[in-house]
């Protein structure tokens, strides 16, 4: 590839290209027969009770948010579908999504079921003498397109694309050589992506397989000598932890902290993108010091009972809300690791009052420090702790070449389009 600095050719390009491109809107790419360009049918025409177990398929956005075109489960019968032909889906057709995540795009990939496709979709069917579906799809997701996107939408926020909007649209293009090559390295970069991806996935539910299976004593480790372990103590969590209740009462401390399922306990501010806890009523607030835990009782799909997590930050508060507590012995990992799993989640539900929230556990102090944690030798703990540790290292490193793939690709599609 080269550096260009002319107007009508991107900043970077394959040298073996030196054409200008040309203007172009997506009326001028379209086939030219009736229906090349179409919405979905309205909602009003797809109840749920037009859903069937099966027969013809219905795609929606969630079908280009996924590598898997052919996901889901929403049917309709012949009957129906016979009503609603115009909106039908072929392979090479370009969907986009018209609401949420506006600007998703993808190809219709050979060989999907036979189907429709919902109100939230658009489908062009291209002219492909002038535009290639694979280039269109990579120069939707280049920064310039989404500007115009975002422009041209509903409220100049990106809450509703139409085909009126996509009409609109104009951009650059080049001669279909070059379009193929332009779509087939960044084709490529996102198949990278992809396996980055699926193998951190891998990954993940190995650990969590492991770490099942290690905590149940399912596996256990042996000693160096190749001789066994003495059986595992069960120990109460007041036993080996003390809680922490001591309040921020002269409003020293103001770095707010809050615990999420997801990432673990994070900066309030940067989680929710703006200060929710008022900076000059902090006293009754913990506070909370470097690897201290902390459970937040609300609970979500990824955290059923709510998170235990470890603060890896630095000395913050966090609200009253929160059980807070300090370990006696060493190796946290160990017991942080021990909190990813859901070994300790059918006692809390087993001491927990839901009362009138259904939204959070309601557990007293006593209760929830009398929850039993398994205790192996100091040895076998270690052992435990590295080997998911190391793990956590290479889900690290992929996390890491995903963002490095990421923004690689980031820094192509804002260069090798005009």
């Amino acid at each position: 590839m080269i550096k260009v600095n002319d107007i009508n050719v991107p900043q970077l390009r394959f040298n073996e290209f030196d054409a200008e491109w040309k203007q172009k809107e997506v009326p001028e790419l379209i086939a030219h027969h009736k229906g090349a360009m179409k919405i979905g049918p309205f909602g009003s025409q797809l109840k749920k009770d037009t859903f069937v177990k099966k027969g013809f398929k219905v795609y929606g956005q969630e079908n280009i948010f996924i590598d898997d075109f052919n996901f889901g489960d929403r049917f309709i019968t012949e009957e129906h579908f016979n009503r609603l032909k115009t909106n039908e889906i072929y392979p090479d057709d370009f969907v986009v999504s018209t609401m949420g995540t506006i600007g998703r795009c993808t190809v219709v990939p050979v060989g999907i079921e036979r189907g429709i496709m919902d109100s939230h979709m658009i489908r062009l069917q291209l002219n492909e003498n002038v535009i290639t579906p694979d280039f269109l799809a990579q120069l939707f997701g280049s920064f310039k397109m989404l500007k115009q996107v975002k422009r041209l939408s509903v409220g100049g926020i990106m809450d509703g694309l139409s085909i009126g909007i996509m009409k609109e649209l104009k951009f650059q293009v080049p001669n279909i050589p070059e379009q193929q090559k332009i779509a087939q390295f960044l084709t490529a970069v996102d198949s990278k992506l992809q396996q980055l991806n699926q193998k951190k996935e891998l990954l993940a539910q190995y650990k969590k397989g492991v770490m099942q299976q290690l905590f149940s004593q399912q596996l256990r480790f042996k000693q160096d000598n190749g001789s066994d372990y003495p059986d595992w103590e069960e120990k109460r969590l007041g036993e080996i932890a003390d809680r922490i209740s001591t309040k921020n009462t002269s409003n020293e401390v103001n770095f707010v902290l809050t615990n999420s399922a997801t990432q673990g306990v994070v900066s309030q501010q940067e989680y929710f993108d703006k200060e929710i806890a008022n900076q000059n009523n902090l006293e009754g607030y913990y506070i909370v010091s470097k690897d201290d835990f902390v459970y937040n009782p609300r609970i979500s799909a990824s955290a059923p009972v709510g998170p235990i997590k470890r603060n890896k930050l630095q000395k913050g508060v966090m609200s009253p809300l929160y059980s807070i507590f300090r370990f006696k012995e060493s190796l946290l990992e160990y017991f942080e690791h021990y909190f990813e799993t859901t070994n300790w989640h059918k006692y809390l539900h087993s001491v927990a009052n839901f009362g009138a929230r259904h939204d959070r556990m309601n557990i007293t102090n006593s209760d929830f420090f009398k929850m039993p944690i398994p205790m192996p030798t100091y040895d076998e703990r270690k052992k435990i702790a590295n080997y998911l540790s190391a793990i956590d290292s290479k889900i690290e490193t992929v996390t890491q070449q995903i963002e490095a793939t990421q923004q690689f690709k980031k820094g192509l599609l804002q260069q090798m389009f005009v």
